[in-house]
């Protein structure tokens, strides 16, 4: 081998012999014999061509080489370490970084779930949430900008993962004066020809389209009076007596003084899903199990099919 190449093994031998000062003690330290290790010395210093200690019958001590050596070796040996506790970390999901995408509406109860569920089983995975729509979810997972998101938009293109994360039931939202806000056994019959709220086409499109099509399927035509983009200014006009709205159950912790939230007997077959995606091919380690703890935060708003 040539000059100035040596074996870890041969650094440990030598840390273990400068801060034992004895060849003895750090053969017993490192669970072998005194020659061996002797020889393991005289090994680095050749390779290294220099003294790195001072030996008599009574004393060991290091040469102005070798202290100045010793604080390389621990530095090179706790590297070293350091770097295998990081791949193993990186190997088991435990360490890394995860850019999570996801819809306004996640941001109610899913996100501060998914991030605090994170900040306690996974500290060392730097969590990036970006809010975004659900068209810009699948943009940015094509040009590499995340690594998962969270979009209601059912879209299957090859190149990307779904699973349901979320399947939930839709609630009423009414401003409390409304006739109907106190009655008994509400159906979605009594909303017929009332006052209306609805999810703008732009950007509400899934929740306008679903709700839209329960519509339908129970000869309802209510009163279309305004659409908004996003959940809260849905229910944000809701709240100013504008009409009801028919919204996620997960929105009920947008608490307003005058709306009231109302379960109803309403269609099991319409709900409101939301869908976890990621690009094929690129399931890392972190984002194996970064995708099990969503699936697993989410299960409680997951309706069995």
């Amino acid at each position: 081998m040539a000059q100035g190449q040596f074996e870890f093994f041969q650094m440990r031998c030598f840390i273990a012999v400068a801060e034992a000062l004895s060849f003895r003690r750090a053969a017993e330290q490192l669970n072998m014999t005194q020659p061996p290790l002797s020889r393991q010395i005289k090994i680095l210093e050749e390779r290294v061509n220099l003294k790195l200690f001072e030996r008599s019958n009574r004393h060991v001590r290091l040469t102005p080489a070798g202290e100045n050596f010793y604080q390389s070796a621990v530095d090179i040996i706790q590297r070293s370490e350091h770097a295998v506790l990081n791949a193993r970390q990186a190997e088991r999901g435990e360490t890394g970084s995860i850019a999570l995408g996801f819809v306004p509406s996640a941001a109610f109860k899913f996100m501060p779930l998914i991030a605090q569920r994170m900040a306690e089983e996974m500290p060392q995975v730097a969590l990036s949430p970006i809010e975004m729509m659900g068209y810009e979810v699948f943009e940015a997972q094509r040009s590499g900008r995340i690594d998962l998101g969270l979009t209601r938009m059912e879209k299957p293109r090859d190149e990307i993962e779904w699973t349901k994360a979320v399947s939930e039931p839709f609630v009423l939202a009414i401003p409390k004066q409304h006739p109907l806000a106190q009655k008994p056994d509400l159906s979605i019959s009594d909303l017929n020809g009332e006052p209306y709220i609805s999810f703008a086409k732009d950007r509400g499109g899934y929740l306008k389209e679903t709700v839209r099509a329960m519509f339908n399927a129970c000869n309802i035509v209510p009163n279309t009076r305004l659409g908004a983009s996003q959940t809260h200014a849905v229910i944000s006009l809701v709240n100013h007596g504008l009409g009801f709205a028919i919204v996620p159950r997960s929105a009920q912790v947008i608490q307003m003084e005058n709306t009231l939230y109302r379960d109803i007997d309403l269609p099991t077959q319409f709900r409101s899903d939301m869908f976890l995606v990621s690009r094929k091919g690129k399931n890392s380690f972190v984002n194996t199990r970064t995708k099990q703890l969503i699936l697993d935060v989410l299960s409680q708003f997951r309706v069995p099919d």
